[in-house]
This record gives structure tokens, C-alpha cells and sequence, in this order.
């Protein structure tokens, strides 16, 4: 190793090897020149003093490998929830040695998150770490993926429970509404359509003689994107009372041959709710009712349908549910249940008796 070398030039300390000088930023001062020796002697100053420095490949590196493949092929939707999920991860291990992790450090990071975030988040992160080791493992500096051995966690947080708005409730708010953020919430609770699905329906879509609204698209993060899902992708049956709103909206829109729902200029379309989310949460507030998210509109749909005994399987095609499975998984307990099954053609084949009776 050779010598470092010192200059004292106005009293500040300068370092060097060879001609090549730079400032240490000290004052001249033994303490000074005996903390840069050792700074020297264990690489802090290999960068500065031109020395090619091999970086060791570390997880931020295979990390960002994972999200531009999910920019290549995901939604911006999808990218921005895996954009935070990767914010979580940075956080928490910074830039460490890829070669340096234990199953154990996977289990206590997810166990951390377990206690404060939802399951999707933590689902995406377990993505995001896994792609990363996965890319580690093809580069051969790693053998195994330490994601693999753990299993995911027990999502400790509480599911906020979502109470859906009675009929009642949804006239008081109807009623002390107005214009398009009327109009807006009218069609959000007689259609159970998301609000991003809404906000990028155009004119072309809804057609009032077979009072059918074809949904292919949605909006997030200002951008047109298609539905969240293949499913999610339906026509829709225009029931009385939606299309009572889009009338309403028609007179508002309908010769502008575009979004149903635009900007004040009448000719951008919304990027985003938050507009209606607002007016949505001021007016709850001020009608004295419980506090609950515009997304609730879907739930309170759901649970309406189901409770006065409509077809499941019409409510899940509606709402863009994949299966009829996710449908009753989450709003089952809104169906009445019968006291007792009866089964009439079989009463009434066998209130005689039989042979083998």
C-alpha cells in the first residue's frame, strides 16, 4: 500500500497519493491526520483518490431490477403499489450486501409490516423480495433464495369492517346533493361500479335502448387504463335507477360526445376522484352520518342486491367479480337465511307415501 501523503495549505488539511491533492475539509492537526490514515487504510478514501472501487452487488441493485420489469408489463396502477411496497423494503434494509441475507431477517421484516400494514401490501413485498433473489440466484451469487423458506405472515392488522349505507341513508344523501357529484354517487350506488370505472366512461358506452353500460376501462393516476381484471371487463344491466342519473348527467355532457363526467373546461376528463371524494366526505359529515369511504357505494350496492334476495351470480357479474366464489366470500353475510329449507317438488311427489315407505 503505498504512503498517504499530507499538505497543509491556510491551515486546512489536504491528502493525496502521488501529485494529486484534495481538501479532507480538517484543520491540519495530528488527531486529523491520524484519522485519515485510518480512513485510508480501510478503503473510506479509495473512491476519492481515484482507486477503481468494485462495488458489492447489493439488493437495491436486484430490487430495481424486479420493478422495471414490473413497469414493462404491469398497469401504472399496479407499478405504484409495488412503487410503495418497494419504498417499505428500502427503508428498512437500505443498500445491503445481496450475499448477506438470512431466512431469519425475511421473517422479522414481514413480521414488522404484519402489525401495521394490509395483505396486499404485504403480498407485493414478498413479490418484489422474491424477483429480487430469484434475479441474485441467475447471476450465481446467491445458491437459494432466502424468501422461499419463509412462510407469509399473519396479517395482524384488523380489516376495517365496511358498513354499507342503508336505502334511507342513500336517499338523505341523494337528496342533499346536486349536479354532477349527484349524479356521480347516483350512478356509484345503483350500478356498484368503482369510482375509476365511472370517471372513464364515455357516451359511447351506455346505451339507453338496451339500458346496457359497457365497462372496458377505468381511470387511475390521471392515466386510461383497462379494467383491474379480464372479468372486470362486462356489460351491465342499466337498471331504472341508474339511468335516472345518466339522464340527468346526459343534460350536462351528452353533447360534448365524450366522458360522461369532464372537468370544469367541459373537455378534459378527471384524472383522478378525489374531487368527488371530497365532496363525498364533507357531505356525509355534514348529514351526521358515519364516516365511511366513497368505495363503500360498491359495498352498499352488493349488500342491497343480496339482502332482498336477488341472483348472486347477477350481483358478481355486475360488480366484475371473477368468480361467483369472491362474491360470496366477502358479502355472504348479507344474505337472509332461511329457517328452514323446503323443497317443494319433493313434498309433493312423496305427501302420499311410497312403496318403500
Amino acid at each position: 500500500m503505498k504512503k498517504l501523503c499530507f499538505k497543509n495549505r491556510n491551515g486546512v488539511l489536504y491528502f493525496g497519493i502521488g501529485g494529486n491533492f484534495k481538501s479532507s475539509k480538517m484543520k491540519d492537526t495530528k488527531i486529523n491526520r491520524n484519522i485519515m490514515i485510518s480512513k485510508y487504510r480501510n478503503g473510506e478514501l479509495d473512491e476519492e483518490l481515484g482507486f477503481k472501487v468494485e462495488k458489492k452487488p447489493t439488493l437495491l441493485m436486484f430490487l430495481n431490477k424486479a420493478l422495471q420489469e414490473k413497469r414493462e408489463t404491469l398497469k401504472v396502477s399496479s407499478v405504484q403499489s409495488y412503487s410503495n411496497s418497494y419504498k417499505r423494503i428500502v427503508a428498512y434494509f437500505e443498500d445491503k450486501d445481496i450475499s448477506g441475507f438470512k431466512p431469519i431477517e425475511i421473517k422479522d421484516f414481514q413480521d414488522k409490516l404484519a402489525r401495521k400494514y394490509s395483505r396486499s401490501l404485504i403480498n407485493n413485498v414478498r413479490t418484489l423480495l422474491r424477483e429480487a433473489f430469484d434475479l441474485a440466484v441467475l447471476s450465481e451469487l446467491i445458491n437459494v433464495n432466502p424468501v422461499v423458506a419463509v412462510r407469509a405472515p399473519k396479517v395482524l392488522k384488523a380489516k376495517k369492517k365496511q358498513i354499507p349505507f342503508t336505502l334511507d341513508e342513500i336517499d338523505l344523501i341523494l337528496e342533499n346533493s346536486q349536479g354532477y357529484v349527484r349524479n356521480f354517487l347516483g350512478i356509484s350506488f345503483f350500478t356498484g361500479m368503482r369510482g375509476g370505472e365511472i370517471l372513464a366512461l364515455t357516451w359511447d358506452d351506455i346505451d339507453f335502448v338496451t339500458d346496457t353500460i359497457s365497462i372496458t376501462k377505468t381511470v387511475s393516476r390521471g392515466m386510461i387504463n383497462s379494467t383491474k381484471t379480464q372479468a372486470g371487463t362486462r356489460d351491465i344491466e342499466m337498471i331504472p335507477q341508474a339511468r335516472k342519473f345518466f339522464e340527468a348527467q346526459r343534460l350536462e355532457t351528452g353533447l360534448k360526445n365524450s366522458f360522461i363526467f369532464l372537468q370544469s373546461d367541459m373537455k378534459s376528463h378527471h384524472g383522478t376522484n378525489v374531487l368527488f371524494y371530497k365532496q363525498f366526505k364533507n357531505l356525509i359529515k355534514r348529514l351526521g352520518l358515519e364516516d365511511r369511504s366513497m368505495h363503500n357505494t360498491r359495498h352498499t350496492f352488493a349488500s342491497i342486491m343480496l339482502n332482498n334476495k336477488i341472483e348472486p351470480l347477477w350481483v358478481s357479474a355486475t360488480l366484475g367479480h371473477k368468480s361467483l366464489d369472491v362474491t360470496l366470500g366477502v358479502y355472504t353475510h348479507f344474505m337472509p337465511r332461511k329457517e328452514k329449507m323446503v323443497i317443494g317438488f319433493l313434498e309433493k311427489r312423496y305427501k302420499t307415501g311410497t312403496h318403500y315407505s
